[in-house]
């Protein structure tokens, strides 16, 4: 069941991206780093029934979760599509 939701979610973000994608650099990064990720993931999931979360980071007496280089890249994508469609970096005022 989560192996055909993510095949769904990655065909619906693929779609996204070859129809909306294609406006600004940051846009096709972000979703090129989704999608990556999303299949890294799926890879995983689809040939160990699980994903293998190896980056455990710990610092003083905190405990950040477990996480895996595919789960950074959707997170950045994420991160930088909604910075993108914000706007952030377009149509800033030059000081003259």
């Amino acid at each position: 069941v989560v192996t055909s939701l993510a095949v769904m979610a990655l065909a619906t973000i693929a779609f996204y991206a070859r129809r909306y994608g294609s406006g600004t650099l940051a846009a096709r990064v972000a979703l090129a780093l989704i999608l990556g990720g999303a299949v890294g993931n799926l890879i995983d999931r689809a040939t160990l029934g699980f994903v293998v979360d190896f980056v455990d980071v710990h610092w003083r007496g905190w405990h950040f979760w477990a996480f895996n280089v595919a789960d950074a890249a959707i997170t950045v994508g994420a991160i930088l599509l909604i910075l993108d469609m914000l706007g952030a970096g377009r149509d800033v005022p030059q000081a003259v």
